[in-house]
């Protein structure tokens, strides 16, 4: 069996980071996906929502570099947590446990900007922002062709 989630969006809010008594950290994120489709003649977009959680490292990363409108790439499992509501009702939530992602966008245009103000003009980052995110190296897109 397969549980396998990849998804391209952008950060609805800023990451919402918690401290456990346990020292471990936790962020929870809210990511927009959108798709497009045509009714009637006529071009229509409809937004998917999707709830992110990332853990320890992932989760600092998330704290110090992660800001709302961020275009982010993330692989991860669908989660579901049950709980029992204040009225005693058993309830339950899905989620997305993310195992890698990978920042696209903004932050990699904010470093390319650093490197030409300090004389250097290259434009190469995505090996250097793998190993600063501690993910694997894929390709960035600065999101302009991507409809959200």
């Amino acid at each position: 069996m397969i549980n396998k989630v990849i998804l391209l969006g952008r950060l609805g809010k800023d990451p919402v980071i918690r401290r456990l008594e346990n020292g471990r950290v936790v962020a929870n994120i809210t990511l927009a996906t959108n798709d497009y489709y045509t009714k009637d003649g006529q071009r229509m977009e409809s937004t998917e929502w999707h709830n992110l959680e990332m853990w320890d490292k992932q989760a600092e990363t998330a704290e110090k570099y992660m800001k709302k409108g961020n275009l982010l790439y993330v692989e991860g499992k669908i989660r579901t947590d049950r709980y029992v509501d204040a009225e005693g009702q058993e309830r339950q939530t899905r989620k997305i446990r993310v195992n890698n992602f990978q920042m696209m966008g903004s932050l990699v245009g904010d470093r390319n900007q650093e490197r030409q103000d300090s004389g250097n003009q290259s434009n190469t980052t995505s090996g250097d922002m793998g190993n600063v995110m501690g993910t694997e190296d894929l390709s960035m897109d600065d999101g302009g062709d991507l409809p959200f």
